[in-house]
């Protein structure tokens, strides 16, 4: 449950980080925390505004490393001799810019909740918990009754 909730904030990071016109091409649009939590205090969005941009900086500039990362793995894969040395490092190197960016998305998540009221962190952990079941993959039967209710 607390890795869904992570993974549900993270998802919610990226859509603030994309608001701060730090998206890639081809994504939909996602809510804004503050379009989630309407009663920030305008010290709130400040701060969650300067959380963000920082963090925005910072996963870019993992996001360019393993762009490189990943075009050399990609040049040595189209070889025909063998650079296992020279790509397990890589792939080395992709495993730790990848949690690298987790790690910031968990720093920022921290500082967001603790620029959130107790009651505002309720309100989005719940708004977050309807998402996740929303888009949760359902077995046959319960799309059914999901169906049935909506009608």
């Amino acid at each position: 449950m607390k890795r869904l909730i992570l993974l549900l904030f993270a998802t919610l990071l990226f859509s603030s980080l994309q608001a701060q016109n730090w998206s890639r091409e081809g994504k939909g649009k996602k809510e804004k925390i503050e379009e989630i939590i309407t009663d920030l205090s305008p010290q709130q969005k400040s701060r969650i505004d300067a959380i963000t941009q920082r963090s925005a900086k910072n996963i870019e500039h993992y996001r360019a490393q393993l762009d490189a990362v990943r075009d050399s793995i990609r040049r040595y894969m189209d070889l025909r001799e063998d650079h296992s040395s020279v790509v397990f490092r890589l792939y080395d190197r992709e495993g730790r810019l990848r949690s690298e960016m987790s790690k910031e998305y968990y720093r920022t998540k921290v500082a967001i909740d603790a620029v959130l009221t107790p009651e505002q962190f309720r309100r989005f952990q719940e708004q977050m918990a309807d998402k996740s079941t929303k888009h949760a993959p359902q077995t046959a039967p319960a799309k059914k009754r999901q169906q049935r209710k909506s009608k």
